[in-house]
């Protein structure tokens, strides 16, 4: 069974950081006009906050890589000097742990962040991104649904069954339960991020938790004692 996990909200927090990191880098490279008002940020690909938010704020897109690039460095700055700090979110080191060195799942990393950056973020959490034998990063899809078969892809690499039947997808908004829906893989909302309880299960989710810290208690939804 492949386990993918989103990142922020899901599994960590970075006190802002991240959202500090891209205005920085937008006014850097575009001016102070670049903002990030308006624009919906939970769940979405960083490509596409960044178009959109260019363009909301009439500025002229320079090329991803070059954006990516600036924002990593700001994002790097931030966390290093403690400015901010990226933090697991409870439940979150020990349920990637079991899931990456028990022996019975393939451990998957599937989220909006760039892979440069949200490795950063999994390092400054305590969270080893080496632990993720699967990963899919923005810059690997367009869309969300988009990631995760490049996901399924890279586990048949692997010699995985790659159907998404055989695959969670765990995350903290309705774009996570959707993209698991799309390809039939069962879905384990947490309520950790920024959207609330109610909307998690209206949005379809197999399961939504509050919080990832009742470790039997998943592993055994995981297996299917409790469906």
């Amino acid at each position: 069974m492949l386990v993918l996990f989103d990142i922020d909200g899901t599994l960590l927090q970075t006190g802002g950081a991240g959202v500090s990191g891209f205005l920085q880098a937008g006014k850097h490279l575009y001016g102070e006009e670049f903002s990030l008002d308006g624009i919906v940020l939970a769940g979405r690909l960083d490509p596409a906050i960044h178009r959109d938010a260019a363009k909301a704020s009439g500025v002229q897109v320079s090329d991803n890589d070059r954006f990516r690039e600036e924002y990593t460095r700001r994002l790097k700055e931030l966390l290093d000097s403690g400015a901010r700090r990226s933090e697991p979110l409870p439940g979150a080191r020990a349920f990637v742990d079991h899931i990456a060195h028990s022996g019975e799942y393939i451990c998957g990393v599937l989220t909006g962040n760039w892979s440069n950056s949200g490795r950063l973020k999994l390092q400054a959490a305590g969270i080893d991104p080496e632990d993720f034998a699967v990963q899919a990063w923005a810059e690997d899809a367009d869309t969300r649904p988009g990631l995760v078969e490049v996901a399924l892809q890279r586990w048949r690499d692997m010699g995985g069954t790659g159907d998404g039947a055989q695959a969670i997808i765990v995350g903290d908004t309705p774009h996570d339960v959707r993209c698991g829906q799309a390809h039939g893989c069962r879905t384990l909302a947490v309520a950790t991020g920024p959207v609330l309880r109610y909307e998690l299960e209206a949005a379809g989710a197999d399961r939504v938790v509050d919080d990832l810290e009742d470790l039997a208690d998943l592993i055994g939804w995981l297996e299917g004692s409790n469906l």
